[in-house]
């Protein structure tokens, strides 16, 4: 099937790795895809360079296996990739095609994705259209008060209802993106998703759903993001550096709390609420693909 991914920011790059291995061996060997992750830079930017997609937004690449746009982390545009299914559900236009296929994307509890985009130097994708690094930096030195600037939160919500993560959510508008946005994710229109908080699963249930008779390579199951936000955070004066993780009150906070995931207690008590109820659809969605292919 024809698979167009979804890259939400923070949800893993690593995706990338298994859908070109996927779509694009033998043309683009196993080794050079893995290579092209942990080589450092942008593992995204890279890949699209290798398929011919970093400056494309349509068509297909490796044998129409890999739908465009391959190139970051583009929004799911409604208007151009989706279409009406049978008895009017939605579905995506790859579904239309001989090969079928349609979105594929990981998704991350929202405080920690969140929380992994503060680390990444502000990651938030679009939001430069309302606000910069440098004045985030001096409005927001911890990530309970950046969590709260407009246009952060909710960017798995944004990306699914065909708006970039950074961007605004227009007034009064919040619910009608939700509802769309779990509209879409209960849809055939996804073919695939994923959580990263269960990664080898996720990417054995990958496995399952495209087919072609792979089996998950050892690269597949590891982190070669390419930022360097992974590393353990400590508290001060430890040898480790100055700490990036700082609360409201200016304490620091190890880096995880439990099974390598951030101390959520660093957001004193904020919650993206859009993205948290996606992310609960996310899981059901998630866990009746896992039963329906019997793992």
């Amino acid at each position: 099937m024809s698979v167009r991914w979804v890259h939400i920011p923070k949800c893993g790059s690593t995706l990338g790795v298994s859908l070109l291995a996927y779509g694009c061996t033998p043309s683009h060997p196993a080794w050079h895809i893995v290579f092209m992750a942990i080589a450092g830079g942008s593992i995204d930017v890279r890949m699209a360079h290798a398929i011919d997609a970093r400056h494309n937004s349509s068509g297909t690449r490796c044998d129409g296996r890999i739908w465009l746009p391959f190139r970051g982390h583009d929004a799911v545009d409604h208007e151009k990739e989706l279409v009406a299914g049978p008895a009017g559900a939605i579905a995506h236009a790859a579904a239309r095609t001989a090969r079928g296929g349609g979105l594929a994307a990981m998704f991350r509890r929202p405080s920690q994705r969140l929380i992994s985009a503060f680390l990444d130097n502000y990651h938030a994708w679009g939001i430069a259209r309302h606000t910069n690094r440098a004045r985030m930096k001096k409005q927001a030195p911890t990530v309970d008060l950046w969590a709260r600037i407009p246009g952060v939160a909710a960017c798995q919500t944004k990306m699914l209802s065909g708006l970039n993560c950074g961007d605004l959510v227009p007034e009064g508008r919040g619910p009608a993106l939700l509802a769309r946005a779990t509209a879409l994710v209960r849809s055939t229109a996804f073919v695939f998703v994923g959580l990263v908080e269960e990664w080898d699963a996720s990417i054995c249930l990958l496995h399952a759903t495209l087919g072609r008779g792979t089996r998950p390579m050892l690269a597949e199951l590891q982190s070669l993001g390419h930022s360097s936000n992974s590393r353990t955070l400590r508290a001060r004066g430890d040898g480790l550096g100055p700490c990036r993780l700082l609360s409201a009150a200016g304490g620091c906070f190890d880096a995880s709390s439990a099974k390598g995931r951030y101390n959520e207690s660093v957001l004193g008590g904020w919650r993206d609420e859009l993205d948290d109820a996606l992310y609960a659809v996310v899981v059901d969605v998630y866990r009746a693909n896992l039963a329906r292919h019997g793992m």
